[in-house]
């Protein structure tokens, strides 16, 4: 089988590299960077290398100025910062916050090297964001793959239905450029079929169903345009596009269609079946002279505090 050469964005301690090179020896990774601008300690780069190995082609920079050194590739891949899509972050701004603008780094990516496929994760949010117009940081970004030449298929993935031990809701991108047989396969199918067709690629024939099978849908959809008939540019779309994008959904030149799926479910795991017995390390445990600490660190707190200044204030938590 033919190499795939893969460049993983916001690396994070390695899982996308970890599940691709499980899956297959093909997926070889030609660049990697993982960079926390709020953190002095790199640690996630650090376990990144003690994992890959201490190489060029790990990097760990602004993505701002590191793009500029990524190599020809295949596959993008990336788990793009989520804190301005997340429910957790009161006043998220999505696609305009402080993290949510590297967005448009991918985007810059995506212009400069054009590789064939691109899959990126997400919180399960990001297709409702921002709160006050839902839909449109979603829509930005399936305007920016159609802009540079690419069909998406999205599925909001939770791990508990498939059997994980764990219910983590994410949001997973798989775009396919215009090139591709993937695309050829979709563009026909909907031109032919239309709506149907789309039912049909999400259901069976697409990218996740496979992987991650759906028992069916249920009878919430939305459908419509992002291109430049109907929005002329994307400070346009930005101005105007709201919509509710639904849990699986396909944007195929231009054209996007969303549907609440239904997914097939798989035994439940229990956390019991995954957990460690081998003997673990004394560093894991609690010390008898520590615990006090612990459990005041842990408790419910009433007290007077002092800032640096010298004045006073009432800390309270739960």
């Amino acid at each position: 089988m033919e190499n795939i050469r893969v460049v993983e964005l916001f690396a994070g301690v390695g899982g996308f590299r970890l599940g691709l090179e499980q899956a297959s020896s093909c997926f070889q990774t030609v660049w990697a960077n993982q960079w926390e601008p709020s953190m002095r300690s790199q640690f996630a780069f650090e376990c990144y290398e003690r994992h890959f190995g201490h190489r060029p082609e790990h990097v760990c920079q602004n993505i701002v100025t590191a793009k500029e050194n990524i190599p020809p590739h295949d596959l993008l891949v990336g788990g793009f910062p989520c804190q301005d899509y997340s429910i957790a972050k009161k006043g998220a701004r999505g696609i305009e916050g402080k993290k949510g603008v590297l967005w448009w780094e991918i985007n810059a990516i995506l212009r400069a090297h054009k590789p064939r496929y691109v899959l990126l994760e997400n919180v399960d949010r990001l297709i409702k964001s921002p709160a006050w117009q839902k839909g449109r940081d979603f829509s930005i970004i399936l305007r920016c793959f159609y802009e540079a030449g690419y069909a998406v298929e999205w599925r909001v993935i939770n791990a508990a239905d498939y059997g994980e031990a764990q219910r983590r809701r994410r949001t997973f991108l798989f775009a396919f450029r215009n090139d591709t047989a993937l695309f050829r396969k979709a563009a026909e199918l909907i031109c032919v079929e239309g709506l149907k067709g789309a039912h049909q690629l999400l259901l069976q024939d697409g990218f996740f169903a496979p992987i991650f099978p759906l028992y069916g849908f249920e009878r919430k959809y939305s459908e419509g345009w992002l291109d430049e008939f109907r929005y002329l540019d994307l400070k346009d779309l930005s101005a105007a596009q709201s919509c509710h994008f639904y849990a699986s959904g396909l944007m195929v030149n231009g054209r996007f269609y969303s549907v609440e799926s239904i997914p097939l479910q798989f035994p439940y795991k229990p956390l019991c079946s995954v957990l460690e017995t081998a003997p673990l390390a004394e560093r894991y445990f609690l010390s008898a002279a520590d615990i006090d600490h612990w459990r005041y660190l842990k408790g419910a707190k009433q007290e007077t505090r002092h800032r640096r200044n010298g004045s006073t204030y009432f800390f309270s938590e739960g």
